[in-house]
């Protein structure tokens, strides 16, 4: 059997470039914790589009005595057609996958300046040991540093389009161009999933944070229903609300996004990410209250609380506009990846027409949710403050 045989570049590659399971380690971020815990959280998808089962109503169940007749079929139909939603058991969101691409190049001049090689000089060389050691080392440096400044990129891409924010809740679409999906579109009430916030119809009760909203609500009308294909928000800019209430994150407020969103112990926002400015406002909040999350802090997340009432863990983000605080619950919404392009290295090669070698780091993703609902945004405007009712400071 022939030996198998390796150009320079590829034993460069093999060299500089981690295999894809250290790859994909040294490419989760270190600077989002949103994108960190979104990228522990990731399934391996395949098929194009995503699909998520949606289930929005509960089947019909029947309590009985003795010999009465049960009943043998569901009761609420198993799947929504297009025209049927609303009155299912279940709907199908549907996302498409988006592709991101890095570049990673190393000209010629880098290589004649640091080297002493050009281009050709280098791919007329058969084995890497070829290479003086002191050359080598600078060349392996060279290629090293460049790929692991293109994870830092995609890694930076990646958390700025999770974070792309055009304004507070009601403007729908908050997607950067071609890219993945903003959490704040899913946080928005627009359209998710190919299916409308209104599409799979309302809660029997209104929610704690609509109810919030109407209790100190002074002037304007109402909130309500509150929709099941919706993430539970509130926009604590609105001028119609109490001024001790209004652009301001409270205990109660917090409390009350927490418990709208739970559903038994379990199945409850599991963290919330706000900017720093805000982390520290909630730091002097909840001082007591709280205990450091290990887990995310022996990853470096060091600015992490776990609050104590909740279990939830608070972190914070530099990508996450001061205005807004978030929550996520992670059985519900996370990154979809798939597993044929999972931060997957092209390899090096040279272009006719650039006195470049180059390579691309490329991924399949896309943020899913099955479950709008389990998900929380307070909005809080252009000057949000942090405290009690009436005695909130400014961050």
């Amino acid at each position: 059997m022939a030996a198998v045989t390796t150009n320079i570049l590829q034993q460069i590659e093999m060299a500089t470039v981690p295999s894809q399971q250290g790859l994909n380690q040294n490419l989760l971020s270190r600077t989002s914790a949103l994108l960190r815990v979104l990228q522990e959280a990731a399934k391996r998808e395949t098929g194009s589009p995503i699909r998520a089962h949606v289930r929005y109503n509960r089947n019909t169940s029947q309590w009985y005595y003795g010999g009465e007749t049960l009943t043998a079929r569901r009761t609420i139909a198993n799947s929504a057609g297009s025209t049927e939603t609303g009155s299912e058991q279940f709907a199908q969101a549907e996302y498409n996958w988006k592709d991101l691409s890095v570049n990673v190049m190393i000209t010629e001049s880098m290589l004649v300046e640091n080297a002493g090689l050009n281009i050709n000089d280098l791919l007329n060389i058969n084995d890497i040991s070829g290479i003086p050691e002191r050359d080598r080392n600078t060349v392996f440096n060279i290629f090293g540093k460049e790929v692991e400044m293109a994870g830092d990129d995609m890694s930076d891409a990646l958390a700025t389009a999770l974070a792309a924010s055009d304004g507070g809740p009601d403007d729908g679409d908050h997607d950067d161009a071609n890219a993945i999906h903003s959490i704040f579109t899913l946080l928005d009430n627009g359209t998710f999933g190919g299916l409308a916030a209104d599409g799979l119809g309302n809660f029997d009760d209104l929610g704690l944070l609509d109810t919030y909203y109407n209790t100190w609500n002074g002037a304007g009308a109402d909130l309500g229903p509150t929709r099941k294909w919706e993430a539970k928000s509130i926009d604590a800019s609105q001028a119609d609300l109490d001024a001790d209430v209004e652009d301001n994150l409270s205990k109660e407020l917090l409390g009350l996004a927490l418990h709208d969103c739970a559903q038994g112990g379990t199945d409850s926002v599991d963290y919330i990410f706000c900017n720093p400015r805000v982390y520290v406002g909630l730091e002097m909040l909840l001082e007591g209250q709280t205990r450091r999350d290990e887990t995310m802090a022996n990853i470096g997340f060091t600015q992490n609380m776990s609050w104590n009432a909740f279990g939830t863990t608070i972190m914070a983000d530099p990508f996450i506009p001061v205005h807004s605080v978030i929550g996520i619950n992670t059985k519900h919404t996370y990154l979809a990846i798939h597993p044929a392009m999972d931060q997957q290295f092209s390899g090096f090669k040279t272009r006719p027409d650039a006195a470049t070698i180059e390579g691309q780091l490329k991924i399949k993703t896309q943020l899913v949710c099955d479950d709008r609902a389990k998900n929380f945004w307070i909005y809080l405007g252009a000057t949000p403050t942090v405290g009690a009712p009436g005695q909130g400071s400014k961050v």
